[in-house]
C-alpha cells in the first residue's frame, strides 16, 4: 500500500472524478462497489470519496458547457506550475477545455484534451494533495490513455512532463509505459481494434480489487456493463467495465 501527504510528482495521476448525470446514484453505485464513503464538503455538489478515512476520488456534476458530453472519469496529472502546463498543452497540440480556476484552499485545476481528443485534468496541489492511497481494493492504481494515433499521443505526453516512455511489447496494440524517475506511473496506447469504432480517445482508471469476477458481477447486477473479455495478465487479472450512466473505468486484482 502506498499513502501519501505531499504532492505528487509533476505527470503522475493524483486524482481521479466522475463527472455524472446523476451524482448521487453514483455515488451509491461506487460506495456499494468499493466500500467508499461518499460525502459532501463545502457546500458543494461534489462527492469526495474515502477509504478508511483517506480521499481516493470524488464525484460530481458535468461542468457548465459539458453537459452534451458522456458521462467520464477524468484522470488529473500533478503538476507544480499549472499556467506553465496548460501553456504546454497547447503548444503540443492540446486543447484548454475547462479553467484554470482554483478550488477552495484546496489546489487549483483545469480540464484539458490531447491532440486525440482523450480528456484529462490538471491538479496543482495546495492543501489537498489528490489521491492519498494506492494498491488497497477500491483505490486508484493505474491510468492510461487510448487513442487511435499512438504516436502522437506519446509525443503529446512527452512533450508535456518529463516523463520517460519504455514500449511495452507482446500486445495486439502499440502501448508505452511513461516514467517518472525510475516509477511507471502511467500509460498510453492503442485502442484495441475489437473495440467498437465509435469509442472515443479517453484516460482509463484502474482501479484495485481483491476479487475481480466478483466486482464484476456486481457491476452488471447494478446496471453496469463489462467490455470484452476478463483478462489474465502479467500485471493481475483485470476488466473493462462501464458504470450505469456509461462511464468506463477498470479493474484490477493485483498478483
Amino acid at each position: 500500500m502506498v499513502e501519501r501527504n505531499t504532492p505528487w510528482p509533476p505527470g503522475t495521476p493524483n486524482w481521479v472524478d466522475l463527472a455524472a448525470d446523476d451524482p448521487a446514484a453514483a455515488a451509491g453505485f461506487y460506495a456499494d462497489l468499493f466500500g467508499w464513503n461518499c460525502e459532501h464538503r463545502n457546500s458543494t455538489e461534489y462527492f469526495v470519496c474515502s477509504l478508511a478515512g483517506e480521499d481516493v476520488g470524488g464525484i460530481g456534476p458535468k461542468q457548465p458547457g459539458m453537459e452534451h458530453r458522456e458521462s467520464r472519469w477524468t484522470t488529473y496529472l500533478a503538476t507544480d506550475q499549472l499556467e506553465r502546463t496548460l501553456d504546454a498543452v497547447q503548444a503540443e497540440g492540446g486543447r484548454r477545455l475547462v479553467g484554470p480556476c482554483d478550488i477552495a484552499l484546496q489546489g487549483r485545476m483545469a480540464i484539458t484534451a490531447d491532440p486525440n481528443g482523450a480528456i484529462f485534468g490538471l491538479w496543482q496541489a495546495a492543501d489537498h494533495v489528490g489521491t492519498e492511497r494506492r494498491s488497497t481494493p477500491g483505490s486508484l492504481v493505474w491510468s492510461e490513455a487510448l487513442s487511435r494515433d499512438h504516436e502522437a499521443a506519446k509525443k503529446f505526453y512527452l512533450g508535456l512532463f518529463d516523463y520517460r516512455a519504455e514500449e511495452v511489447g507482446g500486445y495486439d496494440t502499440q502501448y508505452a509505459a511513461l516514467y517518472v524517475g525510475d516509477r511507471p506511473v502511467a500509460g498510453t496506447g492503442e485502442l484495441h481494434p475489437d473495440m467498437p469504432k465509435d469509442t472515443p480517445p479517453h484516460w482509463l482508471p484502474y482501479f484495485a480489487t481483491a476479487a475481480v469476477d466478483t466486482t464484476v458481477a456486481q457491476v452488471v447486477e447494478r446496471g453496469g456493463s463489462l467490455g470484452g473479455d476478463l483478462l489474465d495478465t502479467d500485471f493481475g487479472r483485470m476488466a473493462v467495465l462501464s458504470d450505469p450512466e456509461g462511464a468506463r473505468f477498470a479493474v484490477i486484482q493485483l498478483g
